[in-house]
């Protein structure tokens, strides 16, 4: 497993998440990805529409957000690498919950996709 690129790949998806950067998620995500939050399923083209939508409404993350892992745990399968942990959007002052996460990333052709996301409010902060 080549780790370096994979959490530079997920440093860059997560960076185009909170900028509202719909090219660069489509470019990182997986045709088939899955996110499952308290909102229920998401498809990948709902995702990205939802987010376009938002950002044109001026109602997504304020310039100089970022997410900060509070804790984060990579397990390799083969081409296939499940991480999860605790973190956290930080930098606009606002006083944001943590989140759990859980991720599914997948090599092809030498590049790593996000396959499905799965995130939840958290209840406990990390020690």
């Amino acid at each position: 497993m080549d780790e370096t690129l994979l959490l530079e790949t997920r440093r860059q998806w997560y960076a185009a998440y909170i900028e509202g950067n719909v090219g660069r998620l489509d470019h990182i995500e997986s045709d088939d990805l899955v996110v499952i939050n308290e909102a229920g399923l998401q498809g990948k083209l709902d995702q990205l529409g939802n987010i376009a939508e938002a950002v044109a409404a001026d109602q997504w993350f304020s310039r100089g957000c970022r997410a900060e892992d509070d804790v984060v745990k990579l397990l390799p399968y083969g081409n296939l690498v499940s991480i999860h942990g605790q973190g956290r959007i930080v930098g606009d002052g606002l006083a944001r919950p943590g989140l759990y996460f859980s991720e599914l990333w997948q090599k092809l052709d030498g590049q790593w996709s996000v396959v499905s996301l799965h995130f939840t409010t958290a209840t406990t902060t990390s020690s």
